[in-house]
């Protein structure tokens, strides 16, 4: 699989999943891992991606744990 391609798909499986979540949209690089089925590297490597195009965008740190929501 080509890396654009699998990008493509994790991309897709995070905004879907981030969509799901409740309150704040607010989750954690693991916990959007699990819940995409992805390995936290893999989650953590396209979160920064979605992040530079404007995608997704850094909800803080708290007790050093990064969360992201859906830009709007």
């Amino acid at each position: 699989m080509s890396e654009d391609v699998e990008y493509t798909e994790f991309k897709d499986r995070i905004v879907n999943y981030l969509r799901g979540v409740g309150g704040k949209g607010v989750d954690t690089t693991m916990n959007i891992a699990k819940g995409t089925g992805m390995s936290r590297k893999e989650a953590s490597k396209t979160l920064l991606r979605m992040e530079m195009e404007g995608v997704v965008k850094s909800a803080g740190v708290t007790a050093g744990v990064a969360g992201y929501k859906l830009a709007e």
